[in-house]
């Protein structure tokens, strides 16, 4: 898998300097997935395709076995740092057992992979049956995607596939999963963050709003963004 940080970068689209002050949110955010994964498994073995720098298998290790898996080997090296289990390279180069977890998430990364139906099937392999598997990508049948078309946040280089509510699902249960929720989610971020990504379709308004921000010393403000072009899936895999 391609090394995405990286990619991103190259691209333009991450200022390392403001991701490197986001890590509170990141953990604010790991935090707000846990809770939403504990309303369908709450103990037993977890494991995260695309950790990156780790904070919901942090978050999670004090109620499961945790294992991550990341492509970056910058990340999964700080994630070894802090104690984690983290597998440097990607799902399939890892060889799980059968049957061996009792929940796998992927966050953001089912829109990477050169093939999910492939990625389906591994995950499938891994998860024991009665096992979840939850799913985070964006939803391209949305009115944003509709308005701005090449402009869409989501319409990035490295988002190689791009899902509606009906594929995601029948990629699931023709991979051997049954789909139990599927919903529209948000995410926290600092109003730092929120004027960074702005910065990207109207430079004039996020450099006022930067200003004005910068002024009344606001940069630390929670923002919760929720555009309706972000789903999450949870499913079940379907015994044999």
């Amino acid at each position: 898998m391609v090394r995405l940080a990286e990619r991103a970068s190259a691209l333009n689209l991450i200022d390392p300097e403001v991701e490197a002050s986001e890590r509170p949110w990141r953990e604010l955010t790991a935090r707000e997935r846990l809770g939403d994964l504990k309303r369908f498994v709450t103990a037993g073995r977890f494991i995260e395709i695309g950790c990156s720098t780790s904070e919901l298998l942090d978050a999670a290790s004090s109620s499961f076995k945790v294992m991550g898996v990341e492509a970056d080997e910058r990340t999964s090296r700080a994630a070894a740092m802090r104690g984690l289990d983290v597998f440097n390279g990607t799902l399939c180069d890892a060889r799980f057992p059968d049957g061996h977890f009792d929940a796998a998430a992927m966050y953001h990364v089912i829109e990477h992979v050169p093939s999910p139906r492939l990625e389906l099937r591994e995950l499938r392999r891994i998860i024991k049956p009665g096992g979840w598997l939850i799913l985070e990508t964006p939803n391209i049948a949305t009115v944003w995607y509709r308005l701005l078309r090449a402009r869409w946040r989501q319409f990035i280089p490295d988002h190689i596939y791009f899902f509606t509510p009906r594929t995601i699902t029948r990629l699931c249960e023709s991979g051997g999963f049954e789909v139990r929720e599927l919903r529209s989610v948000g995410k926290a971020m600092s109003l730092r963050l929120f004027i960074n990504r702005l910065g990207r379709y109207h430079r004039s308004s996020a450099n006022l709003l930067e200003s004005v921000s910068d002024r009344l010393n606001l940069s630390e403000l929670t923002v919760r963004i929720k555009l309706g072009d972000v789903m999450r899936l949870y499913a079940k895999r379907v015994k044999d």
